[in-house]
């Protein structure tokens, strides 16, 4: 009975030596480096996005050895630090400080020693996402009905101190190339991919688009081209009564380097020569009697063969040559023996 009482106690005393070894091994003060990779976010709600996302830093850890191991197994998927808007630039102390101020390094008894890495200081870049509404742009086309695009609202990513600077409402064009826009005839319904241009400053400034193509569905009533011209020349236009009372001179007859603007039509009549383009100067009955010495041209007006006009859009380099200057002298008329 001795006997059985003494193995008893053996192995009373060897399994409470193992625990008292094993609890003194956790306590046992405990230094490590661990890698560790934390993810930077914005605040919750926040319409911004954080540059870089991550980075990575490696911890010196001590305390015992159990707290020292909680701390590597909580730092194995990432630390997730969430900065506030005024963050700009991170220092490794800021990080230390904010990473030991976590509840899942805080809870494990695990203090920080040291922190380093070869990424800081880091500079932060916040982009704000804002919404910007699409506009069309069908060059040389004029559309029958509606011009629909999908979707009509894109996201812009624009940087923090950039968007103080520019305009609470902001549009961006959608734009189909002239090329692509040639091949399609009038009268049909069509559906074609758009792409976002961004003003020059925006894009020269790192600002991307979301999506950065759409949709767009039309219909074309009517084409139209470009042709340089040049010279065109002017026609007087004015009360026909008034031309047996005033004879008008006229020292330059014509505009230099005129750029037309009209249906394919009567660009291709013009080409053939079957068209004519004249710059329209029109005067009025007190314009003769005042006799004034310039008038500006407002209108040109292309002569088709059946002698109907179609007013065109035009532009000239210099606006100037659209003032004409006038001599405007009443016909004397022979006297009455």
């Amino acid at each position: 009975m001795k006997r059985k009482d003494d193995t008893i106690a053996i192995l009373f005393v060897t399994a409470l030596t193992i625990i008292i070894w094993i609890w003194a091994a956790g306590k046992t003060k405990s230094i490590s480096d661990v890698l560790v990779t934390v993810y930077l976010s914005p605040p919750v709600g926040s319409t911004s996005t954080i540059s870089p996302e991550s980075t990575s830093i490696t911890l010196t850890l001590s305390g015992a050895r159990t707290a020292v191991d909680a701390a590597k197994s909580a730092c194995e998927d990432g630390l997730n630090l969430t900065l506030s808007e005024a963050d700009e630039k991170l220092t490794l102390s800021d990080v230390s400080t904010r990473i030991a101020a976590l509840d899942a390094i805080k809870d494990t008894g695990a203090k920080i020693d040291d922190v380093s890495s070869r990424a800081f200081p880091l500079s932060i870049h916040t982009v704000e996402l804002i919404e910007a509404a699409v506009e069309v742009s069908l060059p040389n086309i004029t559309a029958s009905g509606d011009v629909n695009v999908d979707p009509a609202i894109i996201t812009l990513h624009i940087p923090k101190e950039l968007r103080k600077t520019l305009p609470e409402a902001i549009t961006v064009e959608a734009v189909i190339s002239e090329l692509a826009l040639q091949q399609l005839q009038s009268g049909i319904d069509y559906k074609r991919t758009a792409s976002i241009r961004l003003p020059e400053e925006l894009e020269q400034a790192g600002v991307t688009a979301t999506p950065s193509r759409v949709e767009v569905s039309f219909k074309i009533k009517s084409s139209t081209k470009s042709k340089e011209l040049a010279q065109v020349r002017v026609l007087i236009a004015g009360p026909a009564e008034d031309y047996a009372a005033y004879t008008i001179t006229l020292p330059r007859k014509i505009i230099p380097n005129v750029t037309i603007a009209a249906d394919t039509e009567i660009i291709a009549g013009i080409e053939s020569g079957n068209v004519k383009v004249f710059a329209v100067l029109r005067l009025a009955s007190s314009d003769m009697e005042q006799r004034i010495a310039t008038k500006r041209v407002t209108t040109f007006l292309a002569i088709l063969e059946d002698g109907t006009g179609h007013e065109v859009d035009a532009s000239v380099q210099d606006p100037s040559l659209l003032d004409i200057a006038l001599k405007i002298e009443p016909v004397v008329q022979p006297s009455t023996p």
